[in-house]
């Protein structure tokens, strides 16, 4: 059975922030309760709307900056620029806050939002250079997806072509690489393919009552891949020796 969530960790103020993918979004939540999320302006660099937007929606639900407990984030897989933006938030208002602050990747983020009654799930996010993001999750006994194997890269093209009949996938990296996934293999609704602030919240939020957090200080965005001039480096020294 799982442990009695302490009265204290169950009715928590919390922030959830994604900007993992351009189309980044936040949620405020009391306790499980989600009490407001909203998309960001696409049209504008996430740095300027993210402050502003946050600020609205905390003074809408009579709230100040200071009472939030809990700030949860999407720490990668997805846009380095935008996980940097949405860790370096996280951090700034937990630390003005006092909160505690969780990471929660990207892909799980994903699968809890899958609607369809699937016990075991792959979900892919594009990694570009024909490659994806990928993990795959299994629920559990109390209905929720936990991962089975740790985040890695595959290619885009073999990894479709090894999912078998009865197999489920989700994911955004499905967008240009829907017809290539085989005959029998069972794609969620694209509705639910995305991540999103709220799905982030309600992974972190889990955790937190599960007595998890992260250390403040080396909370860091999670890429899976180094940056691309680092790669540049690595080939280049590779070639010169």
């Amino acid at each position: 059975m799982l442990p009695e969530p302490s009265q204290e960790r169950t009715f928590v103020k919390t922030l959830a922030i994604d900007t993992s993918t351009r189309q980044a979004s936040l949620a405020l939540f009391q306790g499980d309760e989600l009490l407001a999320t909203e998309w960001l302006d696409t049209s504008l660099p996430t740095t300027q709307v993210i402050t502003p937007t946050l600020k609205r929606l905390v003074d809408e639900l009579g709230w100040k900056p200071v009472d939030l407990q809990l700030v949860v984030v999407a720490q990668g897989p997805g846009s380095f620029t935008g996980l940097r933006i949405g860790v370096m938030t996280a951090k700034t208002i937990a630390y003005v806050a006092g909160a505690t602050t969780i990471g929660v990747n990207t892909l799980q983020a994903i699968a809890t939002r899958c609607n369809e009654p699937v016990s075991s799930l792959h979900a892919i996010m594009d990694a570009q250079r024909n490659q994806f993001f990928h993990s795959h999750f299994v629920r559990n006994e109390y209905g929720k997806y936990a991962p089975s194997e740790d985040t890695r890269i595959v290619d885009q093209q073999a990894f479709l072509a090894s999912l078998t009949a009865g197999e489920s996938i989700t994911g955004p990296g499905l967008h240009k690489k829907h017809s290539l996934v085989p005959e029998g293999v069972r794609v969620v609704d694209e509705n639910y393919w995305a991540s999103t602030a709220e799905a982030v919240g309600r992974v972190g939020i889990s955790d937190f009552v599960a007595g998890k957090s992260d250390d403040f200080w080396t909370l860091s965005p999670k890429y899976y891949r180094k940056i691309a001039a680092e790669e540049k480096l690595e080939a280049d020294a590779s070639n010169s020796s």
